[in-house]
């Protein structure tokens, strides 16, 4: 590790301690404060090491490498919109039709938009991301548990009994194409290849994560991942609840979930996500001397813990409250969200542009298409329950 990434993980690991100390205090705004620090830290090492772990195996020359690899984002905008040369387009991984521009997006691309990615919510954080090769395939799950007694007590000698046989189920995947295009205007493809490869950047950053994101919660399963707020298989997990009473009994209502509901997951993997609607509800939970019941926690990625579980806020444009009739819902997942999902990514992101299809010809624009590949499917229904609270 470098001498960089030593002393931005020892600077973490100090305000770590320094907002232990402040909550142990009672510090709270102090606290706080010094959460979004850590965070914006952390935040930086992560970016700081994915650029060590990209660079470290290069060519010993650095400065030629990186210029390289800077030559190749260059020349990926350029055939983007049909400015590259022989020579540069020769150098890119082709995808589809190469009149087109249909080129695979570049690595040290591929980065600059995980980087991007990073500040905003992803739930493949969260979940088992398998990376695939092919475009179908299946996994064998385990269908029953073993039976509580485990092994029986036998005398010296005696036959041995038959103990539980774990039954299989194939859980099938097939990867799907999810694509969208962009108009791109003269005055942007006329200016220099720097300016354009920073507009796909942001545009594929926001779009890839979004769709992610977006099929997670609401996918519908049909040539499309499985999303667990529409999926028949969690339909035995939703539980409505009521949360108009006193904050004790939504507390209680919380812990019976934790402790019976999925006594069989660990406790430490557990995290609750909710919208804006249910965040903000928590946050107005107070004790009866005033404490809120959400707290700093610098030990969990999203910087909050509500009852020593990591609580998740989701843009509500992903995770929506529920509507049956006049009455609303808003959802809380609670459980091991890397048990209840896998998502199968072929880890490819392409873009292909086109000055004659639909109006791009008559508007006298260019239109890039982005393209990338995956599917999502529940794994285990008994990891998760959604709470679907009534809050007023």
């Amino acid at each position: 590790m470098p001498k960089e990434l030593r002393e931005l993980l020892n600077k973490i690991n100090t305000k770590k301690e320094e907002a232990k100390a402040l909550l142990t205090e009672k510090k709270l705004e102090e606290a706080k404060a010094l959460t979004t620090e850590i965070k914006t830290l952390q935040e930086e090492y992560e970016v700081a090491a994915t650029v060590y772990e990209e660079t470290k195996n290069l060519v010993p020359d650095e400065p030629q490498a990186k210029q390289a690899a800077t030559d190749l984002s260059l020349a990926f905008a350029k055939a983007v919109v049909g400015k590259a040369s022989e020579e540069e387009f020769k150098n890119l991984m082709q995808e589809g039709a190469p009149e087109k521009g249909g080129v695979t997006v570049p690595k040290d691309v591929q980065t600059r938009i995980i980087e991007l990615q990073r500040k905003s919510f992803d739930i493949r954080n969260y979940i088992n991301v398998e990376p695939v090769s092919t475009f179908k395939g299946s996994r064998p799950i385990e269908a029953n548990q073993p039976e509580a007694v485990g092994f029986a007590s036998v005398d010296e000698g005696a036959a041995i009994q038959k103990l539980h046989e774990p039954e299989f189920d194939e859980l099938e995947y097939a990867i799907r194409k999810y694509a969208g295009f962009i108009p791109l205007t003269n005055e942007l493809l006329d200016d220099t290849a720097e300016n354009i490869l920073a507009y796909i950047i942001r545009w594929m950053a926001k779009n890839e994560l979004n769709t992610y994101n977006y099929q997670f919660f609401n996918g519908t399963g049909n040539k499309s991942s499985e999303g667990i707020m529409v999926t028949n298989a969690l339909e035995d997990a939703k539980v409505e609840v009521d949360f108009t009473g006193t904050p004790n009994s939504v507390i209680k209502k919380f812990k019976t979930t934790f402790n019976v509901d999925l006594e069989d997951i660990d406790s430490d993997s557990m995290v609750i996500m909710t919208n804006a609607t249910g965040y903000d509800f928590i946050d107005g939970l107070e004790d009866k001397q005033g404490k809120p019941y959400l707290q700093p926690d610098v030990t969990k990625a999203s910087g909050y813990s509500f009852l020593g579980k990591e609580i998740v806020k989701v843009p509500s444009k992903f995770l929506q409250n529920v509507t049956e009739g006049e009455e609303e819902r808003t959802p809380f997942v609670v459980g091991d969200l890397n048990l209840l999902y896998t998502m199968f990514d072929r880890k490819q992101m392409s873009v292909e542009s086109s000055k004659i299809g639909g109006t791009a010809w008559r508007e006298d624009k260019t239109e890039v298409k982005g393209i990338f590949r995956f599917d999502g499917r529940v794994v285990d229904d008994e990891s998760v329950r959604i709470l679907l609270a009534k809050l007023a």
